[in-house]
């Protein structure tokens, strides 16, 4: 017989409905050289159902034959109950192929009765030594998750700082176990504004509801504090798909909520990023988040899904444009007009503190054209409200960018020369003029009449009226007509494709576009290309 160093004694339980088995079994078994503390009997399931939950049980001795509930039945209540105790039948059939299938099903072993004391110890000694390897092993797996946890920890923190700079991702797929295709990842980032303080708590917490949702969602979680105001996250699954928008809300929402929570709401304005599934690419998936949170003018407590491959065109303004308006004294035009772009870029969360940059660079150049023109010498703004630095700090919506802008005006306003009664304002005409010119810097989109009247800020159905009065065509049959001008220019002078001209003049459906070509010109294009030109086409470059 072989005995173990246990961690603590053990206690048994043996089941028989013949009491001289049990007292046989209880008194000549060695159990002191076991190291077994406690033996407690029972002559039926429902007493050894009691014992089982009122003690604490190791390793339970039952026969299979017993009137009522037999130890077949008893061994799956404890399984089901108690699947940490360890079971061993006592049998006293030659055939016992009627119980194999509950051995299979997490019984220990079995015992043939008669059965000679040193074969009962020896088995019993067995269990003792399968249960002390399970408890080691759970012991060592508890470690080991420990020190996986940190490790994991370790990498998420660099790759998070180095981004696409990091080198370890073979290091990291290997510690995370996901060297095999198809596992991918989604990296998030957590950042917390303004105020500092307690960001271990709240990383706590944020953990906490992450590893719930990741589990529900049958996903894995890491995170880690990159500093006193970001928390990396990155959560990966096998088989993910490579865009799921509605999974990638739910997770940004579970980020925010605990920052959201009454004791921290005072305390905190916290943004999540939420990036993409990616494979190989997440350290460049990162950085992408980094230039994110970096570039924008951010909403509080707000979950933005970062999406390369969805950005917005920004409308760059001309700053001769706004000079010569300035020059005319149409400083609201100005102001009005740099409202809307502001408020436009906010309303699709993209406005980036390049572009408000780019915006008020634009509106000095501005007033220093307005300024050069009227020989005026303009002082060199020193003012702090003229500072970058100033605007991307103390601005975090379309508003309060706004705000600036008015105090930049007031200050331009007292520079430039004042208006004198009588003087010309932007006109109606140089308003259809500058429509005009707006159709054809932007031929291949389809510009709305709302669009338009907007653009000079006219209200839509006067701008219909000016419109027809100052070019004798409705704004509809202008557009259509300017249109197709240019693809008849464009099918006589250069060998374009047919299908190239109609997206260039804004038609992404050739059918559509061939039949307002025909409805305009009384051909089709394809016609007009053969029987129109004059002259020898241009290679288009």
């Amino acid at each position: 017989m072989v005995c173990v160093t246990r961690v603590k004694e053990m206690n048994v339980l043996i089941v028989d409905d013949q009491q001289r088995v049990l007292d046989v079994m209880e008194k000549l078994v060695d159990w002191g050289k076991l190291k077994i503390e406690g033996v407690f009997t029972a002559d039926s399931a429902k007493t050894a159902k009691e014992i089982l939950d009122g003690e604490s049980i190791d390793i339970m001795l039952t026969d299979i034959e017993m009137p009522g509930e037999d130890g077949i039945a008893l061994q799956k209540w404890q399984s089901e109950h108690y699947p940490e105790v360890s079971c061993i039948f006592l049998t006293s059939h030659a055939d016992f192929s009627y119980a194999k299938e509950a051995i299979h099903n997490g019984v220990f072993d079995y015992i043939l009765q008669p059965a000679g004391i040193p074969e009962i110890e020896e088995t019993v000694s067995r269990c003792i030594d399968h249960i002390e390897e399970q408890r080691l092993l759970q012991v060592k797996s508890v470690q080991y998750d420990a020190r996986l946890s940190e490790t994991l920890e370790t990498h998420v923190f660099a790759m998070f700082h180095q981004r696409s700079h990091f080198l370890n991702m073979k290091e990291w797929q290997i510690d995370s176990h996901t060297e095999e295709d198809g596992w991918r990842y989604l990296p998030c980032l957590v950042e917390f504004r303004w105020k500092k303080g307690r960001l271990t708590e709240v990383r706590e917490s944020l953990n906490q509801r992450i590893q719930t949702e990741a589990q529900a969602e049958k996903m894995i979680a890491v995170t880690s504090c990159l500093d006193g105001e970001h928390i990396g996250v990155i959560l990966y699954e096998k088989n993910a798909p490579s865009n799921d928008t509605a999974l990638r809300e739910r997770l940004g929402a579970v980020l925010l909520q605990p920052e959201m929570e009454k004791q921290w709401k005072a305390e905190w304005d916290c943004c999540v990023f939420v990036g993409n599934f990616v494979r190989d690419e997440l350290p460049g998936e990162i950085e992408l988040l980094f230039r994110f949170c970096t570039d924008r003018i951010l909403k509080k407590n707000w979950v933005y899904l970062v999406d390369p491959v969805k950005t917005l065109e920004l409308r760059r303004p001309d700053s001769s444009i706004w000079g010569r308006w300035l020059i005319r004294g149409d400083k609201a035009l100005v102001r009005n007009q740099i409202t809307n772009l502001l408020q436009y870029a906010q309303e699709e969360n993209a406005l980036t503190v390049s572009y408000m940059q780019e915006l008020m660079h634009t509106f000095l150049e501005a007033c220093s054209i307005a300024s050069f023109e009227q020989k005026i010498t303009l002082p060199a703004p020193a003012s702090e409200v003229f500072s970058y630095q100033r605007l991307t700090t103390r601005c975090t919506s379309a508003e309060q960018l706004i705000t600036v802008v008015d105090e930049v005006f007031c200050q331009y306003e007292n520079l430039l020369p004042g208006q004198e009664d009588g003087e010309p304002v932007y006109s109606i005409q140089e308003r259809i003029r500058e429509v005009l010119r707006y159709l054809d810097e932007n031929m291949d989109r389809m510009i709305s009449r709302r669009e338009a009247a907007k653009y000079v800020f006219l209200n839509e159905d006067y701008f219909s009226r000016m419109f027809l009065k100052e070019t004798g065509m409705r704004y509809k049959e202008y557009l259509l007509k300017h249109k197709m001008d240019y693809a008849g220019k464009l099918l006589v002078e250069t060998d374009l494709p047919v299908t190239l001209i109609a997206s260039k003049v804004g038609y992404e459906n050739f059918t559509n576009f061939s039949k307002m070509f025909r409805k305009v010109m009384g051909v089709t294009p394809t016609d007009y290309r053969k029987n129109g030109s004059s002259g020898e086409k241009k290679t288009y470059q």
